[in-house]
């Protein structure tokens, strides 16, 4: 099992497409304020659906072990109807009588659904809109498929009967019941009961599906506490055969009080009897559970008890043998920091949802000493306490697929594929390869217990700009070490690799996870390094035609509040430009951009002897605040003629909420030369709208080539149709392809190129 840091990571991957986001978040319903993701909000991740089936690789590639991504569906493919989805939240499975598997997940807008049936080429079928929420949960009965939510509208019914068809039918939705808001909802297919939980401060609500699955019928409620989430389960053996148990996860006062599980016998719906109540130590807020197929133990998550203990990722593990009298058996953990949310049982093993870390798979074999051996993490960025990231899982579907969703990033689709193999680098993993070719690589691939490696198919995988990759044969140096040799390549040119190996149980293992993202070429030399812990020389703060009245941008160790940030981003450091400094505890708006544009200019960069530099810069961009939000801009702009003229580089709209690092080669925007410099406006051009910005670590780089090269006529670092064509250009003149310096560019040249040809 790797390990990794709960910080920043500190492995970089390769991006197929630009990862777009939000720049304003629709408006969603709040109903269910105490939860802290109605605090703690991020822009959606955007961009186009991905399936192995297709080839390349998605646009993000996210850190793994024993868990493959087979799909992965972003928020906005769901997006119709006249609505745009900013954020998933819940997920389920239904299996049509065919056989056929269906992901749904919430979404903000309302409910998605995708055939997953052959993982790698699974497709949306359907979105079926609902009330605007946050909070979104979906179950099926039958062939009929539920949806309920804080943002109200009772219990929504669709009929699957024809799914199979790609026809999902609308039928009247169910408001009986009281309130029609709903946080969480089970379904007790063997005895066909759904039972309703939360929404606003409500209690367990339950309906009667039996009489007609199309309009669940409200029956009987238990309202003695808010009940969170809950499940239900049917005894058919022991002291408790026949009997009918509802567990349910709450408290009082929002369930911040007196949190824990109320073991409920609800099999007479008109005499519920509650059997007992658990509570743990350290409990905050128990959120989520679920039982071992033996009905011996629950496993809980509690949702804040790392915001208000510091204790992460602790599960509980509660013996319920007796329900009368359930015990602390024990408890889990990941290791990492970050909140644990949805959990579900399926045999031996434990799927957790974990936010900023994913899914954690445990085999619970062992049930009060769960043993972790898979994990797939969603949020690429960074592990922590927040509430971003895997919001739940489904592990039900017959042929072992496992979906996942989450809050910024949409619906995945994975398999789960435990390693035949273990990789080590003795030599590590370079991110720069010679363009030149013949440059190797020894990994050491060694056989898991049980497993047998096929000789001859270890594989160097290389991909380059999202293709499909190619197959290079490692070759076995004996004692589980291999060596890989790279090709040639067009100097700068960006790609992945990575390794793999195939087991005679015909399962192929890959590794690093997402590959190792890499350039050919021979270093990136630093031309320039700006992290503003000291008075950088050349830069200023004002430009002609700015006119904003507040928020000029300064250099200094900036006084946070939810638009601007509390630190910069150079680590150690403390110092960055900022748009205006207001006070410590200072209302939002004290100091950010008012009455116009702000502009921050860059030092001239010298950059005219190197046709691949490449500038990069970190920025901070809030205006998703005040009462006016998402209405400004920040452009910002590239000159190589000191600030005559400006070209736009990007405009930026995203509201992050944290610092953004942004890459460009120069010569895509304009040619490089000895006055290079950038430009940042920050504006403020409607009234009431909070506009923050900051800059740090600014750094120009280039990406350096083998120089001269014989025979290498346009300078790309290999020898190839391109030299061949400025050779024929150059025909009969004296030039630079006069390689036997004759005077005249003629066949004995062209012999030479031919001959250095690679």
């Amino acid at each position: 099992m790797s390990t990794r840091r709960s910080s920043a990571r500190t492995t970089t991957f390769l991006a197929a497409s630009v990862v777009g986001a939000l720049g304003a978040l629709t408006a969603v319903s709040l109903a269910h304020e105490d939860d802290p993701k109605a605090t703690e909000r991020h822009p959606p991740v955007l961009g186009p659906a991905w399936r192995a089936g297709d080839g390349g690789v998605a646009m993000e590639t996210f850190v793994s072990n024993g868990v493959t991504l087979k799909a992965w569906f972003p928020v906005n493919n769901f997006d119709g109807q006249g609505v745009v989805n900013t954020s998933g939240n819940d997920c389920w499975g239904y299996v049509s009588p065919s056989g056929r598997e269906y992901a749904l997940i919430g979404l903000s807008g309302g409910t998605g659904i995708v055939e997953v049936t052959d993982p790698a080429q699974s497709s949306i079928v359907a979105f079926l809109p609902g009330p605007t929420s946050l909070w979104r949960n979906v179950k099926t009965y039958q062939h009929y498929l539920y949806a309920v939510s804080e943002g109200g509208g009772g219990i929504q019914v669709f009929d699957l009967a024809n799914i199979d068809n790609g026809v999902v039918t609308t039928l009247p939705s169910v408001t009986a019941g009281g309130d029609d808001r709903t946080h969480t909802m089970i379904i007790n297919e063997q005895t066909g009961y759904l039972y309703r939980m939360g929404g606003g401060s409500n209690g367990v609500r339950i309906y009667n599906l039996n009489a007609n699955p199309a309009s669940p019928q409200f029956l009987a409620q238990w309202q003695s506490k808010y009940t969170h989430d809950g499940f239900v389960t049917n005894y058919t053996s022991g002291p408790y055969a026949g009997k009918e148990i509802f567990f349910a996860c709450g408290g009082l006062n929002g369930g911040f009080a007196g949190t824990g599980v109320d073991i409920i016998d609800v099999t007479n719906k008109g005499n519920l009897v509650v059997l007992s109540n658990f509570q743990y130590p350290n409990a905050a807020f128990c959120h989520q559970a679920w039982i071992t197929p033996d009905k011996k133990h629950i496993y809980i998550n509690d949702e804040i008890d790392e915001a208000n203990f510091g204790i992460y990722s602790l599960g509980r593990i509660v013996n319920v043998e007796n329900l009368s009298a359930p015990f602390l058996a024990g408890t889990y953990d990941t290791g990492l920091v970050s909140v644990d949310h949805n959990l579900y049982v399926r045999d031996n093993r434990l799927f957790c949802s974990n936010y900023k870390t994913g899914v954690q798979i445990f085999d619970v074999t062992n049930q009060t000493s769960p043993q972790k051996i898979a994990f797939f993490d969603t949020y690429p960025d960074s592990d922590g306490g927040g509430y971003a990231g895997l919001w739940s899982n489904y592990p039900y579907f017959p042929s072992g697929t496992v979906i996942g969703s989450d809050l910024q990033r949409g619906l995945f689709v994975w398999r789960i594929e435990l390693a035949v193999a273990t990789f080590s680098y003795p030599n590590g993993t370079p991110a720069f390869i010679d363009p030149l070719g013949g440059q190797t690589l020894d990994v050491s691939i060694a056989p898991k217990p049980g497993e047998t490696l096929v000789e001859g198919s270890a594989k160097l995988l290389i991909s380059i700009e999202g293709g499909a990759p190619t197959e290079y044969p490692l070759v076995a140096l004996g004692k589980n070490l291999y060596r890989a040799t790279f090709p040639s390549f067009d100097c700068t040119t960006a790609f992945t690799y990575s390794f793999s190996v195939r087991a005679e149980s015909n399962v192929t293992s890959t590794d690093p996870p997402g590959g190792v993202a890499a350039i050919a070429a021979l270093s990136e030399p630093v031309v320039a390094d700006q992290t503003f812990e000291t008075a950088p020389t050349g830069w200023t703060a004002g430009a002609p035609g700015d006119n904003a009245t507040a928020g000029l941008w300064t250099l200094v160790d900036p006084n946070g509040t939810s638009a601007q940030p509390e630190n910069d981003h150079t680590e150690p450091g403390t110092k960055c430009w900022v748009t205006g400094q207001g006070t410590v505890g200072g209302a939002l708006g004290e100091a950010d951009v008012d009455g116009g544009s702000t502009s921050l200019v860059s030092q001239a960069f010298d950059v005219a002897s190197q046709p691949e530099a490449r500038i990069s810069y970190w920025r901070w961009y809030s205006n998703n605040t005040g009462s006016n939000p998402g209405t400004d801009s920040m452009p910002v702009f590239i000159s190589n003629d000191d600030g005559v003229t400006w070209v736009p580089l990007e405009l930026v709209t995203e509201n992050a909420g944290a610092w953004v690092r942004r890459s460009f080669r120069i010569a895509d925007f304009v040619v490089p030369s000895s006055k290079v410099r950038l430009k940042f406006v920050a504006r403020d051009l409607d009234a009431g709208s909070v506009v923050e910005a900051g800059v740090d670590d600014v750094r120009v780089t280039y990406y350096e080539c083998p120089a001269n090269l014989p025979g290498d006529l346009d300078g790309n670092g290999i020898i190839d149709a391109a030299d061949l064509g400025v050779l024929l250009g150059q025909w009969g003149t004296d030039g630079s392809a006069d390689f036997n310096g004759d005077g005249i560019v003629d066949a004995a040249d062209l012999g030479i190129l031919l001959g250095l040809w690679r």
